[in-house]
């Protein structure tokens, strides 16, 4: 990767191996758990998800969206 790219990774705290996460774009953005399986986050204008275990390809979830929130 070069300068200026930012991955998102998953860290387990258990083994302490950190899994990148198959977006291949930067991502400036705080990640969500959406369950144990999947992460989600913003990029270009809509928020995605992503396999936590690095299979996968990202899926667009919504458009027209900043970042992925949290509602009770």
């Amino acid at each position: 990767m070069g300068e200026g790219v930012w991955r998102l990774s998953v860290l387990d705290l258990k083994t302490m191996r950190e899994t990148g996460l198959a977006e291949q774009k930067s991502v400036d953005d705080q990640a969500l758990w959406q369950d144990d399986h999947t992460v989600l986050y913003g990029r270009d204008n809509a928020v995605w998800a992503v396999p936590a275990d690095g299979s996968g390809a990202p899926r667009k979830l919504v458009d027209g969206a900043a970042s992925p929130a949290v509602t009770a």
